[in-house]
């Protein structure tokens, strides 16, 4: 049995030898070492009381927060989920904006557009296409060509 601070435990009776001129009548009730105070015993019982109380307590709000595990779990991963979300509008979005700039620029059925070279206008000068120079010495004019084309045909 546990005994509180302070208690010292009982004497062990004396030796029967040491009890010769004793009467009786001398002998006193002695309690055992082993045997707590009713005081120990009440301050023993409050005290597991309390503790049993305080892990009942324990015991309720570890239910309650098991029963609210779900939902911590579905806000956290919607907090976490929500930038990822965003971002994916965001993309949807200027996914959405390239489309019609591509629609607007993209030639239509049958439309022939002229090919712009970026390289060349750097340098301040655009190249045109070389045209066929005539014979050297000769200088032809439209109505030549033409004649001519009319002649071969």
């Amino acid at each position: 049995m546990i005994e509180p601070e302070g208690h010292q435990p009982a004497a062990p009776p004396a030796a029967p030898d040491a009890l010769d001129g004793v009467q009786d009548a001398d002998w006193r009730v002695i309690p055992e070492a082993d045997t707590p105070h009713p005081e120990d015993l009440q301050r023993a019982l409050a005290s597991s009381e309390r503790q049993l109380a305080e892990a009942r307590l324990q015991i309720t709000e570890l239910e309650s927060l098991l029963q609210d595990l779900p939902e911590i779990f579905e806000r956290k991963f919607v907090q976490r989920l929500q930038p990822v979300l965003e971002r994916q509008e965001q993309l949807l979005a200027d996914n959405r904006e390239l489309q019609h700039q591509i629609r607007r620029l993209a030639p239509a059925p049958g439309e022939v557009r002229l090919r712009f070279n970026p390289e060349a206008a750097s340098g301040g000068t655009v190249q045109l296409p070389q045209l066929p120079q005539p014979a050297s010495g000769q200088r032809q004019g439209w109505g030549e060509r033409i004649g001519r084309r009319r002649r071969a045909a």
